[in-house]
């Protein structure tokens, strides 16, 4: 037979249309029949209407319970799974920004859904990023034998930027730093920090002091090799001897930037008995470590026969695992009596979520019951690579 066929031969041969094509054909002849009448189109306005308030009302009543799921996630699996360990070190102002865009839409389609949304974002707002509405207080001079303040600052990459405003601001009678490695003779006696008459370093670790230093010692954890992650200072406060653990955990960052390759998403994908199931195993070894350390130092802590505080650098996220086994048993002096966020890492940024600042609090004060926070302020606006952390503690009668 000829290509292409005649015109004669085709003239009366018509191919008929695929199924697809005329199920299509067909809803647009009823669409028009329903456009081309008024009251069709009316119901076909209010069913839009409809459909579209259920689908913003759903979408923000999703993710309302993703939000909350993920705070409760945090908090009691955390650094367990290593997907929502790594979660927690993303900025969390991001994880805000779909939920402004929702409200709106949900504000005139979905009332309820709006008011869940925006109930959920303020929980997370609060909880998630321990966000205290209250203004800064102003620092108050400690009173001998009844309170002390004390800050704690990691001087590692410093970026040649003095804490001397900050200090004279706050004017702390104990320094605990880490990433300081025999700096206790050096800050001695020189300009700017005359006021403190003691000081003493151990391994990394370095307290300046205005009251007598008693002994100094590295906190070593049965178990676990060196160096050490904290070191304990006993400071004659007033004729009271008290406990000051200075502290520095091993920072995630390698294993956090490896994660941005992927292998986070093992903590979802690796479940038991799948193919990726000994690729999470492997990761998880460097959390579950982190996590048997602190426990490990908490212990050691809480077995302390001194009134205590603890200071310094826990490289785990405020409402994560990690931050819950430490804030579970000693008093976070940020949630107690600080104000704003308190984020202290990683100091200026270049992250336009963050506005250009930091996004998670990784440098603590913490006390036991033998002490009452008065006041706590983060340092704000210092490009150090972490910002100092200063508050005031009142010995109980």
């Amino acid at each position: 037979m000829a290509w292409p066929p005649n015109r004669r031969e085709d003239e009366g041969s018509a191919s008929p249309l695929p199924p697809l094509s005329g199920w299509f054909d067909k809803g647009l002849k009823r669409l028009g029949e329903r456009l081309a009448d008024d009251d069709s189109r009316h119901r076909l306005r209010a069913s839009a209407r409809r459909w579209t308030g259920r689908l913003w009302g759903w979408s923000a009543l999703a993710y309302a319970l993703s939000l909350l799921l993920l705070l409760g996630g945090w908090r009691w699996i955390g650094e367990k799974n290593l997907t929502l360990a790594f979660l927690l070190y993303l900025p969390r102002q991001a994880l805000l920004i779909p939920s402004a865009a929702l409200l709106f839409p949900a504000i005139f389609c979905h009332r309820p859904a709006a008011i869940v949304l925006v109930v959920a974002s303020l929980v997370f707002l609060f909880f998630g990023m321990d966000f205290r509405a209250v203004p800064e207080s102003a620092p108050s001079p400690s009173e001998p034998g009844l309170s002390i303040s004390v800050m704690t600052y990691n001087r590692g990459q410093h970026r040649n930027q003095s804490l001397q405003p900050f200090k004279n601001r706050t004017r702390p009678d104990l320094i605990a730093m880490q990433d300081a490695s025999g700096r206790a003779s050096g800050y001695l006696g020189s300009e700017g920090y005359e006021e403190f008459s003691y000081a003493l370093d151990v391994a990394e670790f370095t307290l300046l002091s205005r009251y007598p230093i008693r002994s100094a010692e590295a906190v070593t954890l049965p178990g676990h090799s060196t160096p050490p992650i904290a070191a304990r200072f006993v400071v004659d406060f007033s004729g009271t001897d008290v406990a000051v653990y200075s502290v520095h955990t091993v920072s995630p960052r390698d294993t956090l930037l490896y994660y941005r390759r992927g292998a986070f998403l093992y903590g979802i994908l690796g479940f038991p008995g799948s193919p990726l199931a000994e690729q999470r195993r492997a990761n998880q070894v460097f959390w579950d470590r982190r996590i048997d350390e602190i426990r490990s130092l908490r212990d050691r802590v809480l077995a302390d026969p001194l009134p205590v505080i603890l200071a310094g650098d826990f490289n785990a996220p405020a409402g994560g695992y990690i931050h819950g086994i430490v804030s579970r048993s000693f008093h976070d002096a940020h949630a107690t009596a600080g104000s704003g966020f308190g984020f202290t890492f990683p100091g200026t940024t270049r992250n336009p979520i963050s506005l250009g600042g930091p996004w998670m609090r990784i440098d603590y004060l913490f006390c036991d019951d033998s002490w009452r926070v008065v006041w706590c302020i983060t340092e704000p606006d210092r490009p150090s690579q972490h910002r100092a952390v200063v508050a005031k503690f009142e010995l109980r009668k």
